[in-house]
């Protein structure tokens, strides 16, 4: 153990931009290795603080146990509709989801007018003459004061 820890103090004042190097390429090297394992990590510094981890809370979307989203319950059809409706324009890994289960419960989707993404924020438009939003509430308001 002595050995390795003087080699290291070698190499570290021989050549201190090394350190600099490895870093670095630690860190791509972990990010890989999981994405080959399907883990995604969001960046460098969620890797580097992962240690800290003492609990994990999971939600039961499905992500996990069959690797993709899924809706498991909804408060109502009509609302699942709309929902649905508005999804059917939407590009977000969630709208795959949505539109799976309406089509389980063998829901007619409604044509939406004036569609909007709002990236991070949420989904909106009209619906049989209703305008609807659908996503972040407090995002919403932020949107609407900007």
């Amino acid at each position: 153990m002595n050995a390795v820890i003087n080699m290291v103090a070698v190499l570290i004042i021989a050549c201190p931009c090394a350190m600099g190097l490895a870093t670095p390429t630690a860190i791509m090297v972990g990010t890989g290795k999981g994405a080959e394992k399907g883990i995604l990590i969001k960046d460098a510094e969620a890797l580097e603080t992962a240690h800290k981890i003492k609990t994990i809370i999971f939600d039961k979307t499905g992500t996990l146990t069959i690797g993709k989203p899924t809706v498991t319950d909804v408060s109502s059809e009509k609302m699942l509709r709309i929902v649905g409706s508005l999804e059917q324009g939407s590009e977000h890994t969630l709208a795959e989801a949505i539109l799976n289960r309406v089509k389980e419960k063998g829901l007619r989707l409604s044509k939406v007018e004036a569609f909007k993404a709002h990236p991070g924020v949420g989904i909106g438009g009209i619906v049989n003459g209703k305008e609807y939003f659908f996503g972040n509430r407090g995002k919403k308001m932020k949107l609407l004061n900007d």
